[in-house]
């Protein structure tokens, strides 16, 4: 066997511990054999010569003395021998040494016929051999010595050529074999015992490092951890460990936690609850109950955790693992959740989401004390031309001072949700009858009376109000909403700042337009949508001027339908700029055909909506319309309405004076019926303004109309714009507006709008008869 130094390996333990045996037993060997050698040559003195005799047994003791220091320095001095296989090599050398000299005794001193002697020099080799064989435990070794110490007595007793000396050769080979076996079978025990027990030490020592670096990991896993971890006492509830994270996040010392129990942390749990919590442990649960409640720490302050507890039995006495978490980054998550839910960031007041979990408990309450519950839909007018004007910002804080001012006229018991953009819900319980939501109705009207001031300027708006009653006109949430909804938007077209109830009419109308927008969405590829032209006059020169372009539309289902009814609700729907460019087109297109029927340049007007505007597509399709037609740009007028001056904003001013660079003439349409002022007329690049027919209707017997109308055109001429009257039917309204110098009207005395066909008739008959009056 090769022998190594890997001081980490479990052959170099073994190989070592196999060298300390030998030098260990070298000593108890070396002993033996002088004292057995001293007896032996006083044994043989009376026989051989004693000088010779003590020559040899000086110089055998010199060997053991050599072989007593070898044995000596290797016990005592660690750095004796260098290697493992140099102290293997001195000890074999040792050994060759010694078997010499005890095997030469044969050689030196008996002689061969002497059978008395020579049995006696057998059979010292043998004993000597035979004491031996237990000690060495390196085969080599042990070969050597019986080689050595055994072949003297081999080569006496092969060359005698005697029976008896020939046995007692073939012995002495059996001999040595049989002892030599024994040492190998000895010393391959030896080595696997050896084995074991040092693998069995490493494997030992493997598992208690690694037990030490678990435990140290844990306990500073544990110690690290922010978490708490309790271990308590089952029956007493005592602390009898706590982590570092318990410690830090309590403010206990070791010892202050040794005196205090479980409950004096958990403080929304008492003796009973908590063994009521853990019973299903002593059950045979293994899975952990879960507690979430607050604790207390030692300065008295609280906070919310979560905790997850354990019961061990096998333990004496049991006790409960609690490990507990701080939750209140969470908890502050949570909270912050649950008000981003259910309450509007704008206004602190709740949000839609709110109101329709809120709704159900309502209707429960109204119906077991069998009263009504009012839901009113307030909606601010014009809300959009303020953000548009104003900018966002002021928007915002118009809408914190309308919740504001909700709040502050309703009961405690009344609740403001906002719903979005400028909408807010209102919920009045326990009512009576529905004339108790009448009064804050009436109030919420009154207080929005007063300006806002925002940015130190003074704001008016007012605000609209849609009323359905639970359960007069619906049990659930959407019927509820779906009906002040439809209260609200009646409200807002009978003039706004007011508010209506429900009524099972308004249910009809909005029914009605769903089905109208329903088939407006295909009117235009069904070709049910036609233009017609109403003609203007020139009543001082008695000659057409032009036509305005007006949208009819014809279903085969619902027959007629005016204007007035499907343009809001093209604009609703979004198909208003798809309609507004054909019309821009279809009207450009009839101009160019009156070109040859007339010597005037007249001109075509066409409506157009806010919405175009406010898409930013309008200009392309002018220029679009007026390139595909051939049409003149000075022979386009478009008509723009007072909701788009009121925008006033840069936007709309930079495209009207688009159109006007252009050589557009620009009209404003229906001046008067809505809140134009001078200041807002002045901006914008106008050449006409248009008196509205609900103005010259009654003109000759209403006082106050004669009074707007002369305001209306004193406005005009101080602004050098044109005047056109719209709506004029008999005699005596056009000569009031001729006694005033205005010269362009239209109306049902001149002509009613005719389609396209009969319009080209119409010029061909104005251009071939002359007329100092208007025929109609």
């Amino acid at each position: 066997m090769t022998m190594v130094d890997n001081f980490d390996s479990v052959e170099y333990y073994i190989e070592k511990t196999r060298l300390d045996h030998l030098y260990v037993r070298s000593k108890v060997a070396s002993i033996g054999l002088f004292v057995s050698s001293a007896i032996y040559v006083l044994i043989l003195s009376k026989q051989f010569d004693a000088v010779n005799l003590v020559v040899w047994f000086l110089i055998l003791s010199v060997v053991l003395a050599w072989r007593w220091f070898l044995f000596r320095r290797y016990r005592e001095d660690s750095r004796f021998p260098k290697s493992l296989p140099s102290g293997l090599a001195i000890f074999r050398l040792g050994i060759f040494i010694t078997g010499s000299i005890m095997g030469s005794l044969n050689i030196f001193f008996f002689p061969q016929d002497s059978l008395y002697l020579l049995l006696i020099a057998i059979l010292f080799p043998y004993g000597i051999a035979m004491a031996a064989v237990t000690m060495l435990l390196d085969v080599f070794s042990f070969a050597l010595y019986l080689v050595t110490l055994l072949s003297p007595v081999l080569i006496q007793s092969t060359f005698n050529h005697d029976l008896l000396y020939s046995g007692t050769s073939i012995m002495t080979v059996v001999l040595g074999a049989f002892l030599l076996k024994m040492s190998l079978e000895y010393n391959r025990s030896y080595v696997m015992s050896t084995r074991l027990r040092y693998e069995n030490k490493k494997l030992l020592k493997n598992l208690e490092e690694e037990k030490n670096k678990l435990s140290n990991r844990l306990g500073r896993i544990l110690n690290d951890s922010t978490t708490e971890i309790y271990v308590i006492d089952a029956d007493t509830l005592k602390c009898l460990q706590v982590n570092q994270g318990a410690l830090d996040n309590l403010g206990y010392s070791q010892e202050e936690f040794a005196r205090i129990t479980l409950l004096d942390i958990f403080t929304t749990l008492d003796r009973k609850s908590l063994f009521n919590l853990i019973e299903p442990l002593h059950n045979g649960r293994w899975e952990p109950v879960k507690y979430r409640g607050i604790n207390r720490r030692k300065d008295g302050t609280f906070f919310p955790v979560e905790a997850s507890l354990q019961l061990s039995t096998a333990d004496n006495p049991p006790i409960i693992v609690a490990n507990v978490q701080d939750i209140t980054e969470r908890t502050k998550w949570e909270e912050k959740l649950i008000y981003q839910a259910n309450y509007d960031q704008l206004t602190g007041i709740y949000n839609r989401h709110y109101i329709q979990s809120y709704m159900h408990s309502v209707f429960t309450r109204a119906r077991r004390l069998q009263k009504k519950v009012a839901l009113l839909f307030l909606d601010l007018d014009h809300f959009k031309d303020i953000n548009d004007t104003l900018g966002h910002d002021a928007g915002d804080e118009i809408i914190r001072k309308t919740a504001n001012r909700i709040q502050a006229q309703l009961r405690e018991s009344d609740v403001v949700a906002r719903t979005g953009g400028d909408e807010f819900i209102i919920f009045l319980e326990n009512l009576e009858n529905k004339t108790d939501a009448e009064v804050v109705a009436r109030k919420l009207i009154n207080i929005f009376e007063k300006p806002f001031y925002v940015r130190k300027k003074e704001i008016h708006t007012t605000v609209t109000i849609g009323i359905s009653v639970y359960p007069d006109d619906g049990d659930t949430h959407e019927q509820l909403m779906q009906c002040a909804d439809m209260a609200m938007y009646q409200a807002k077209s009978d003039g706004r700042n007011t508010y209506h109830f429900f009524s099972q009419e308004m249910r009809r109308i909005s029914e009605k337009q769903l089905l109208i927008s329903n088939h407006l969405r295909y009117a235009l590829a069904k070709n049910e949508i036609s233009l017609f032209f109403q003609p203007k006059i020139d009543i001082t020169l008695n000659q057409i001027t032009g036509a305005e372009a007006l949208l009819r539309w014809h279903n085969p289902e619902l027959g007629d339908v005016p204007p007035s009814e499907f343009i809001p609700l093209a604009e609703n729907i979004g198909i208003i700029s798809e309609l507004g460019a054909w019309v821009l087109q279809q009207a450009c297109n009839e101009a160019m055909k009156w070109q040859g029927l007339t010597k005037q340049r007249l001109q075509v007007s066409v409506n157009v909506s806010p919405q175009q505007f406010r898409i930013g597509s309008l200009l392309k399709e002018v220029k679009k319309a007026l390139t595909v037609s051939g049409l003149p740009s000075d022979q386009l007028e478009l008509e723009i309405t007072e909701s788009l001056l009121l925008q006033d904003s840069e936007q709309n001013l930079s495209q009207l004076r688009d159109f006007a660079d252009q050589g557009i003439r620009l009209s404003l349409d229906d001046f008067g019926t809505g809140y134009s002022s001078l200041s807002y007329v002045r901006r914008f690049p106008l050449h006409i303004l248009k008196i509205d027919r609900s103005f010259i209707h009654g003109l000759e017997n209403d006082l106050n109309h004669k009074v707007l109308v002369d305001a209306i055109i004193a406005m005009a001429r101080s602004l050098n714009l044109e005047l056109v009257a719209e709506g004029v039917e008999n005699k005596q309204q056009l000569e009031f507006l001729r006694q005033r110098g205005v010269r362009t009207i239209q109306g049902y005395i001149i002509s009613p709008p005719l389609n396209p066909e009969d319009f080209r008739k119409f010029l061909k008959n104005e251009h071939q008869s002359s007329r100092s009056n208007p025929r109609r």
